[in-house]
């Protein structure tokens, strides 16, 4: 993993540079130094070039950003910057995965180019389904009735409807499961 041809003692004075005066110089030394192992050895563990870049790449920004953390009592600095690799890598493959669970702004917007669904109604026909969904929730008892169209057709909640009508929320839940049971039987049908 280490490679004992760069000197310990001139990676470990490079970072001092960089930590104590901001020395671009150094970090310039540092990077054609370090980055072409870390590339290696970044290719060799994650067999993705993409990925293996961007580790480099985090690794060095944090070399530049976070040099003053190095201490040279506690490990070679080449030790301390795999170390600093081993973390970026960890880090950017639990990203990674947590980005294959976010939903991506495509999924949620529809495309322009994307085929009709086939069990869509055709806006031509959405009246006479309303007529037809309005005749079907008039054939229910008047009490399911008025759960379904203030549910349904209102968006009320259940605990709304509840309040509204002054009975148990579990009543409304019932007079809703038996009235739409019921409509689907008679769609059935």
């Amino acid at each position: 993993m280490l490679n004992e041809d760069l000197p310990a003692i001139d990676v470990a004075s490079l970072l001092f540079n960089i930590a104590n005066s901001r020395c671009k110089h150094s970090y310039e030394k540092l990077f054609v130094l370090v980055a072409p192992k870390l590339l290696n050895f970044s290719r060799k563990q994650l067999r993705d070039d993409s990925m293996a870049m961007e580790v480099v790449q985090e690794t060095m920004l944090k070399i530049w950003l976070k040099s003053h953390l190095y201490d040279e009592s506690k490990g070679a600095a080449l030790t301390w910057i795999y170390s600093v690799a081993r973390n970026v890598k960890f880090d950017l493959l639990r990203k990674s995965k947590h980005q294959n669970d976010w939903v991506q702004g495509d999924d949620l917007w529809p495309t322009l180019s994307e085929e009709p669904d086939p069990e869509r109604i055709p806006k031509e026909f959405h009246a006479i389904v309303t007529r037809e969904l309005k005749d079907l929730v008039d054939t229910l008892p008047p009490a399911q009735a008025e759960v379904v169209r203030l549910i349904c057709l209102q968006g009320a909640s259940h605990q709304e409807v509840a309040d509204a009508l002054g009975v148990p929320l579990g009543t409304i839940k019932s007079r809703l499961r038996l009235a739409l049971q019921k409509m689907k039987e008679a769609m059935d049908d």
